[in-house]
């Protein structure tokens, strides 16, 4: 019991200190005929390019600016150039963020055993053979799972082009490094663009 116990912790410390990202369930598509490799430059869609998808709560108003700053910050150490005038970039970008309570439900199957007796004999009373049943331990949990929405249109054809989405189950420590979970979110979303 002890070795479960120090391979959990392990495993715990490990992700801890692996970072955020790998708890990041990542899909992307695009369109298979735009060029990418085309793209230089990008700015946001509008002013405001953050939209609410379905959510478990009242949206963080400040989620906005910084994963705006996250958005920026990631592309630009891919190379692209960040421009003031959606008409003067490549393509241009926006994003939805969302949240929902869901419930997981986890059934184990679980040994039991014990003695029986035959029962009455003439003359005596005897103990059986044990007997082992197979039954299930059951646990349920409520988590919540926050969502990550990046799409990119091409300025030129006023089209989206591609789309990326990380989902994760939010949990305490998430909340409070907000800004390592936001870094973490883009650049897991960003891993997909340009699509190879």
């Amino acid at each position: 019991m002890a070795k479960v116990k120090t391979v959990i912790v392990f495993a715990a410390m490990s992700a801890l200190l692996g970072g955020c990202a790998s708890g990041f369930n990542a899909t992307y598509d695009h369109d298979p005929e735009q060029n990418f490799s085309t793209y230089q430059s990008f700015a946001w869609i509008s002013a405001h390019p953050m939209k609410i998808g379905a959510t478990a709560g009242a949206p963080n108003p400040l989620l906005e600016p910084r994963i705006m700053s996250a958005i920026s910050d990631a592309l630009i150490a891919k190379g692209y150039e960040k421009v003031d005038e959606a008409k003067s970039a490549d393509f241009v970008l926006s994003f939805t963020i969302g949240s929902r309570e869901k419930i997981k439900v986890d059934s184990y199957p679980t040994m039991a055993g014990g003695y029986g007796t035959y029962g009455r004999y003439p003359g005596h009373w005897g103990w059986g053979s044990s007997y082992y049943g197979v039954g299930t331990e059951t646990t349920v949990r409520q988590y919540t799972q926050g969502m990550l929405a990046v799409d990119v249109f091409d300025v030129k054809e006023r089209r989206p082009v591609w789309h990326g989405v990380v989902t994760k189950s939010i949990h305490e420590s998430d909340r409070e490094d907000a800004a390592g979970t936001i870094k973490a979110a883009v650049d897991a979303v960003l891993a997909g663009f340009p699509p190879s």
